[in-house]
């Protein structure tokens, strides 16, 4: 009997140390990705002409997606369920094609200066009714799923 004990004994102290082995692996794994995770955030450039901001880029964190270029007319655009960030907007092309575009809001966790100018010159720039030339990241299957890279007034 007394084997029988310390085997269990053991195998306990086995998958004590296993368990903690795992526990140790996963804090490190969340700690390396609020590290690097920091890099995949969209660091927004902004150019300006005449002290206004005149186009946006670097907008989206997709990275490995396909690169186009889009001109229109802005028809329509949503907000978040907060009714603040602009989610998404409807690009008319001349053609009549309409064009379902992503906008990421990653850039509300950069500082107050960037977060307003990014988040007012979106609003500004992607007004209903206004001419614009965008540039989008195509996605997923088909490279269907387009979101925002940059903007510039028409």
């Amino acid at each position: 009997m007394p084997s029988q004990t310390s085997q269990r004994a053991a195998d306990g102290v086995f998958r004590s140390v296993v368990a903690d082995a795992f526990a140790t692996a996963l804090v490190s794994l969340a700690i390396l990705l609020l590290v690097f995770g920091s890099a995949a955030l969209a660091r927004p450039k902004l150019t300006y002409a005449a002290g206004k901001v005149a186009a946006l880029s670097n907008l989206s964190t997709d990275e490995g997606c396909l690169p186009a270029k889009l001109t229109g007319r802005v028809v329509k655009r949503e907000f978040g369920r907060d009714g603040l960030y602009l989610q998404s907007v409807v690009l008319e092309e001349k053609s009549g094609q309409r064009t379902f575009i992503n906008v990421e809001d990653g850039y509300r966790t950069l500082d107050a200066a960037t977060n307003g100018a990014v988040k007012q010159s979106l609003e500004t720039m992607l007004a209903v009714g206004r001419p614009v030339a965008l540039r989008v990241l195509g996605c997923g299957a088909a490279a269907r799923m387009l979101t925002l890279d940059a903007v510039r007034p028409l």
